[in-house]
């Protein structure tokens, strides 16, 4: 009992890392938009395959 808590403690921490990092990476990418570092239509894949 005492394994499948520690493992599912793992998972959680793992899951809210990955928020918390996804998190920063947007608000970081629309600082850099607002102050002007980088284009905000710049191309990427992701526009490429929804115009298609």
């Amino acid at each position: 009992m005492e394994l499948i808590v520690d493992v599912l403690l793992e998972v959680v921490s793992i899951v809210l890392m990955g928020c918390i990092c996804f998190t920063i990476y947007v608000y970081g990418k629309i600082i850099l938009i607002k102050i002007g570092l980088i284009n905000q239509e710049q191309n990427d894949g992701s526009i490429n395959d929804e115009k298609d």
